[in-house]
């Protein structure tokens, strides 16, 4: 929604130099999936394809689809909220878009409740008026507001009609374990969307109250309104993870319903809008400086607490959460790193370097398996490299990603980029042989090898990739020579004392062989 701050992103490259040795380093950024180069068989691609399946029975599409039990409470649902949720824009002096979300009358007289984050300090002195579009297209203005709090996250603005149906509000809602739910907004397109999603509380350090809504459609927005099975609202959405395999993350509504509740709450012109706090005077504020600080000289323990501090304190800011996220991520905290990185993306996806952070923290993740099919860390490092093209770190992740999905023509365009913004950076040039090897180019793929290993002669993979590539045109000598520079700088890669037990016995020395393939097997078996 907001430019990011330059300043910050400089802070945030120091940190990470400060964090890792200068330049790129395979090292410092692991390649699952890289660790066992596969064997010189592996080169062997000229099997047939798959064959499609056979088509099975495609039905009449005249024929009419029965509507499920689901189906039939789903519509009965969104007849009783049609009349009630809204979609929000919110404009400038000349007609420009500022925001867009949604929102929901919380009473009789036109009182509605949204998300703080659409009327957020950064454009307050920019907004010129809002509208309220119902499900059927009516359209109309808001008078003015009566509550902004971007710590809360509550905003309740006052509508033009003033005889409207209220969805009544369950407040103290159950999120201790996974409950169905559903996310409501109002789309030009397709009219009032209803998602069937869950919804559970975050019991992390650093979740502060904030509760993920996952399902398999996201039609959310900021603003949104959650509702339980019988038509009541338990939470509203504050941030939307702009992702495929979505996300948002919603407050429970108790804090909204308290506000509605009061009297006497004057009614201010949009003119007054809060202004304060902007990104920059937080990100200049004492404690945001401090905090920094002790993240900067790696006082992790001591800045933790502050962070957390700081992201309560300013919820819609994301260099707080950034920030938050790197400092969980170095403690430990894989998974409360993510959540925190989703965050950030979610407040600023126009950062590259908070979805390179959040590719980051997807790969660093252990806490859980990976759900197959799952593209959060490619589709974040794909947006990290449109945000940042000169990000050669996402550029190298992006590679390896696409590599593992299978995909080397893409692969290959993402080490040439890479390539092209360190052509002296080793491993590039390694992943690039393996990459041409894949696409059987293997004179490309030598003359990358042959430049990895100018580069880095101590590198172990290269020297076995070298292996596998003179092991394949028959050059035993120089294969030989490759295996055995393997084995001395990687003595427990056993496939390398394999293969140069393999080539020796090719090469006629078969004692030498003999001994290779025992050293093999003692790596095997695990002896000693």
């Amino acid at each position: 929604m907001f430019r990011h701050i330059g300043v910050l992103f400089l802070s945030m490259r120091l940190l990470a130099s400060a964090q890792e040795p200068a330049g790129l380093h395979p090292d410092v950024l692991p390649l699952p999936g890289l660790d066992d180069v596969p064997m010189t068989e592996d080169f062997d691609l000229d099997r047939s394809p798959d064959l499609l399946p056979p088509l099975g029975f495609l039905p009449d599409p005249a024929l009419s689809v029965v509507p499920t039990v689901q189906d039939i409470k789903t519509r009965d649902l969104g007849g009783k909220v049609v009349d009630s949720v809204l979609s929000i824009r919110v404009w400038d002096q000349f007609g420009g878009q500022l925001a867009h979300g949604a929102g929901f009358y919380a009473n009789d007289r036109g009182l509605v409740i949204t998300d703080a984050g659409l009327l957020h300090p950064e454009i307050a002195a920019r907004v010129d008026y809002i509208t309220l579009t119902s499900p059927n297209g009516t359209n109309q203005k808001a008078e003015g507001f009566y509550l902004v709090d971007v710590s809360s996250g509550v905003a309740l603005l006052q509508a033009e009609v003033t005889a409207t149906t209220p969805l009544p509000l369950n407040t103290g809602a159950d999120f201790s374990k996974p409950q169905p739910c559903h996310v409501v907004a109002v789309s030009e397109k397709r009219g009032l969307v209803l998602a069937p999603a869950t919804i559970a509380a975050d019991t992390s350090v650093t979740s502060l109250g904030w509760l993920p809504v996952k399902g398999a459609e996201s039609p959310g927005a900021v603003g949104s309104p959650v509702l339980d099975d019988s038509g009541r609202v338990i939470a509203m959405v504050g941030m939307q993870v702009p992702l495929k395999s979505w996300m948002n993350f919603a407050l429970d509504i108790d804090a909204a319903a308290a506000e509605a509740r009061r009297k006497n709450l004057p009614l201010q012109p949009l003119t007054n809008l809060p202004g304060a706090p902007t990104i920059i005077q937080v990100v200049r504020s004492r404690e945001f400086l401090d905090a920094f600080e002790l993240l900067q000289n790696k006082r992790l323990e001591a800045a933790l607490p502050r962070l957390v501090r700081l992201a309560r304190k300013y919820p819609r800011n994301a260099e707080c959460w950034a920030l938050l996220g790197i400092a969980a991520g170095h403690l430990g905290g894989s998974a409360e790193a993510v959540s925190c990185q989703r965050k950030a993306v979610a407040l600023d996806p126009k950062a590259g370097l908070y979805w390179q952070q959040l590719a980051l923290s997807k790969l660093r993740d252990k806490s859980s398996p990976p759900v197959p099919g799952s593209s959060e860390d490619r589709e974040a490092l794909e947006l990290a490299t449109q945000q940042q093209p000169d990000d050669r770190i996402a550029w190298l992740l992006l590679a390896t990603r696409r590599i593992q999905d299978g995909d080397i023509g893409q692969a290959a365009e993402a080490l040439e980029r890479l390539i092209l913004l360190s052509p002296d950076y080793a491993h590039a040039h390694y992943l690039m042989a393996y990459v041409r090897g894949k696409k059987r180019d293997y004179d490309g793929a030598e003359q990358s090898i042959r430049r990895a290993l100018n580069l880095n002669a101590r590198s172990a993979d290269a020297w076995y990739y070298q292996g596998l590539l003179s092991d394949k045109k028959g050059d035993l000598d120089t294969a030989i020579k490759a295996y055995q520079s393997t084995t001395r700088l990687k003595p427990d890669h056993k496939s390398a004392w394999m293969n140069l037990a393999r080539t020796l016995k090719k090469a006629g020395r078969d004692t030498e062989a003999r001994q290779a393939f025992l050293e093999h097997q003692k790596r095997t078996s695990g002896a000693r």
